[in-house]
């Protein structure tokens, strides 16, 4: 069996010297508003899909019965506009007028309520509980290989920053974007927290395994508390279950605990749908401005929020069709005598829209990605990659060329509109919708209703925030104005098209439907609840929910990298999904017992409690659903506890480890240190040499050992000879064997293990070359398949069938035990070579 890619980063640069407030108060909670249309429509299948979801079958929740009012009042206008509409369809009444106005424009500071307080406590209480398992012992596991790049090259930049002016000549060797690293807002982060550090006296002078984390932990920590700011969508228990869910996830707590950037952008994803769902509601400047600005930084951590765009894009290509055709009649009028089939036809053209854009789509994505796998083939074969280069190259010219005449465009047209203002040319606002706004009901078609009425300023205030955050990371704060612009252009996406076949980790499509299951046991049953939950009573935001889930998983499992970090962009959706599955129980069983607390309080002593106005099957019911969910909450904390504090660097034990760096590499830098402190009373001078295939993480480990010099493994020279004056050599296993043979007399050489690996015996078998199959193309090596590696492990016995006893059972001793189901030598070994007379 292949072993798994030891280097997750491809053709690394190696080291040639170590350089040295929100609105509190979220109007109504979830609830119909379609209760106003209800009674201007006939009885038939609905297509005005409600704003937010009904949660009519969760009986007399406080929380939904206190805002009954604000939605009677919400009804009550809809209703009027609707009915309004028979009479002139022009939308312009003074009630509306006054509700379409925005609110919130100013950025103003308000001493809380004791209502909001009270209302903030048990989120800030999650969050605190987020940030404990975060943060506990951050530093603790050694850099991963990609980690150790990260923060490398995090140190140079902090270094360049300090003397800034010097990066603005053409031949420094400054940090500059580089799509193999991924988006340069790791890098920023990363520097700005080692110099945070460092000037509060932080030991190693700020820089150390901890504080490489510091950004991504902070980062996974504001996770846990963005569903405080869709509450209203969400309902109030529906967030906190959300909070509650995304601060225990075994793979959001591990990888808010690991530095990739993949953390990052999770929580700008999040923090953009958050964003934008405010923006809806409310229509204030600074939920647009911030969601574009969380836009811009996903895209500077990865480069994989191409594939947020096309999740989320295609998503609001949908509601507009929707939106459009919901205004065309289709089956309004049903006759007395028709069938009682006829009921079910769609009152509008919404539907049908919709089913056609799908069909109409479906082979127009299939062909494009076909195309994106041609475009992929032909920019990797050697023959045409240098005029793909090329063209690329031509790409980046023009748009660093045209991208000043865009922004002088902008700038005359921003003064156009404040000289027409401050010549009062402009119309004056008064309420009145002008325009395509016209036409649009706001009522039934939302998302029309915010594109034709949103101001001038709200769009022009947002794409110069997220222009701004692009030009400052992708520039390096202005040191590479011109090749920032056209490399964070066109270079991200060009390497993203050639990884994809490269398709690092080979995995199989069905990778991330085994490495969900063994870690997240609640979040997957309770999600898969909340997808049936959101198609029975759907709104807007459900389905997006269940949309940006269903897409994800599809998405990534189609991706040709599939990587154990990548699972988190499935997870966050999913773990909000699982709110809303556990929300109907949780409201029943607490409406429930307030109300035996209520009658038990209002009943004099000695009279039996008879007031029963929710059934108790349902009460029992909804117990049982907790009392399930707290039987899988036990595996998921059970998961989260290993992975993240016990098997954090132990590969061979837990599937979401990748390739990870063990804990030797401490004592490999152990004996580094005892040699140092040996010759040079530990100042760090001791001249280490590193061959390349321990380059990372040593490259960063080594980073105040200044004489530290690296031996390049290539074709020409596979296992460079060694100077037998150096006192300490580290190798990695590909030149392991023949130093050991070479150089026994001279040093002292200790092995070690520099990373581990979980078995993967699951994949798909090889391929077996045939008279009629040569294999060309396929792999020719592999594991046994996934349902024998359950059930045998990596050495099933002939003519083995699937055996489901013995899978449960491998995955409950994992589960408990964490015995691995198949075997534990994966590795990659080191070594450190000591001489002789220093090994004493």
């Amino acid at each position: 069996m292949k072993r798994p890619d030891t280097d997750t980063r491809r053709d690394e640069p190696i080291p040639q010297q170590t350089i040295p407030d929100e609105q509190t108060q979220l109007g109504q909670p979830e609830e119909a508003l379609s209760e106003g249309r209800a009674k201007t429509q006939p009885e038939a299948v609905s297509t005005a899909l409600p704003l937010e979801p009904s949660d009519v079958e969760v009986p007399g929740a406080d929380e939904e019965r206190a805002a009954s009012a604000l939605v009677q009042e919400d009804a009550s206008v809809a209703t009027y506009v609707v009915r309004k509409e028979e009479e002139q369809p022009s939308f312009e009444t003074e009630a509306y007028a006054e509700k379409l106005q925005p609110s919130g424009q100013g950025f103003t500071f308000k001493l809380p309520s004791r209502e909001q307080v009270i209302a903030w406590a048990p989120f800030l209480g999650l969050v605190l509980l987020g940030a404990i398992l975060r943060f506990w012992n951050l530093g603790d596991k050694p850099l991963h290989h990609d980690e150790s790049l990260h923060a490398y090259y995090s140190l140079m930049l902090m270094h360049n920053m300090e003397n800034w002016l010097s990066c603005f000549s053409p031949t420094s060797s400054c940090y500059h974007y580089d799509p193999l690293l991924h988006g340069p807002f790791q890098f920023h982060a990363i520097a700005l927290v080692y110099k945070i550090c460092q000037l509060l006296g932080f030991s190693d002078n700020g820089v150390n395994t901890t504080t490489v984390r510091i950004a991504a932990a902070t980062l996974g920590t504001v996770i846990v508390g963005l569903p405080f700011f869709i509450r209203d969508y969400l309902g109030k228990y529906g967030a906190l279950l959300a909070s509650f869910l995304l601060a225990i996830s075994p793979s959001l707590v591990y990888f808010s605990r690991f530095a990739r950037e993949d953390i990052y952008m999770a929580c700008f994803t999040l923090l953009l749908v958050v964003s934008m769902a405010r923006y809806c509601r409310d229509r204030s400047l600074k939920w647009l401005i911030t969601g574009s600005v969380a836009f811009a930084l996903s895209y500077a951590t990865k480069e994989a929020t191409f594939l947020t765009v096309a999740i989320l894009g295609s998503f609001f290509v949908g509601l507009v069709v929707w939106d459009i055709a919901v205004r065309f009649p289709f089956a309004q009028d049903i006759p007395e005598g028709a069938p009682k089939a006829a009921k079910f036809l769609p009152r509008t053209w919404a539907p049908l829209a919709l089913l056609i854009l799908a069909v109409v789509v479906a082979p127009v994505a299939l062909a494009f990605f076909h195309y994106m796998h041609a475009v992929s083939l032909y920019i990797n074969d050697p023959k045409t990659q240098p005029l793909a280069n090329n063209f690329v190259a031509n790409l980046k010219n023009i748009t660093v060329a045209i991208v000043p005449w865009l922004g002088i465009a902008l700038g005359i047209y921003v003064l156009v509109i404040l000289m027409l203002e401050y010549f009062e040319k402009l119309p004056v606002y008064d309420g009145r919708r002008r325009g395509v706004a016209k036409s649009v009901d706001p009522v039934r078609q939302p998302l029309l209703d915010v594109v034709t009425t949103m101001p001038w300023m709200h769009w022009v205030f947002a794409i110069l925030c997220g222009w701004a955050v692009f030009l400052i990371l992708f520039t390096v704060l202005f040191t590479n104005i011109r090749g920032g612009i056209g490399d964070g252009i066109w270079q991200g996406l060009y390497y993203w098209l050639q990884q994809q076949q490269v398709a690092r980790g080979e995995q199989p499509w069905y990778y991330y439907f085994m490495l969900i299951p063994l870690y997240e046991q609640i979040g997957l049953v309770f999600g898969l609840v909340g997808v049936v939950r959101c198609l029975r009573r759907p709104s807007r935001f459900r389905l997006f929910l269940v949309y940006w889930f269903v897409g994800s998983v599809f998405i990534y499992s189609w991706a040709g990298e599939k990587m154990p970090w990548l699972m988190i962009h499935m997870t966050m959706p999913m773990m909000l999904l699982a709110a809303l599955g556990l929300q109907p129980a949780v409201v029943t069983v607490v409406d429930w017992a307030r109300q035996r607390l209520n009658a038990r309080a209002s009943t004099p002593v000695g009279v039996p409690v008879t007031s029963r106005p929710l059934s108790s099957g349902r009460a029992f019911g909804s117990i049982a659903v907790l009392v399930l969910a707290l039987l899988l909450l036990v595996p998921t904390l059970q998961n989260m506890f290993q992975v993240t504090y016990v098997h954090a660097a132990d590969g061979p034990h837990e599937m979401m480890v990748y390739v990870q760096t063990t804990f030797d590499v401490n004592k490999v830098m152990a004996k580094v240190d005892a040699v140092d402190n040996k010759l040079y009373h530990g100042e760090k001078k001791l001249p280490v040499s590193v061959v390349s295939d321990a380059t990372w993480p040593f490259a960063w480990y080594l980073r105040d050992y200044h004489q530290t010099t690296f031996l390049n493994i290539d074709s020409q020279n596979v296992c460079p000879p060694l100077s037998t004056n150096a006192p300490v050599v580290i190798v990695g296993g590909d030149c392991l064997a023949t130093y050991k043979a070479l150089y026994k007399n001279q040093y002292v050489v200790s092995t070690y293990h520099m990373r581990t690996w979980w078995d993967e015996g699951y994949k798909p078998p090889p391929c077996v070359p045939t008279n009629t199959n040569n294999c060309a193309g396929q792999p020719t090596w592999g594991g046994v398949g996934p349902l024998l590696w359950l059930s045998y492990g990596d050495m099933p016995p002939a003519h083995a069938q699937f055996n489901l006893g013995s899978a449960a059972s491998h995955v409950w001793n994992w589960w408990w035990y964490r015995q691995a189901i198949g075997s534990t030598d994966g590795s990659y070994d080191m070594a450190v070579l000591v001489r002789k007379d220093l090994a004493s």
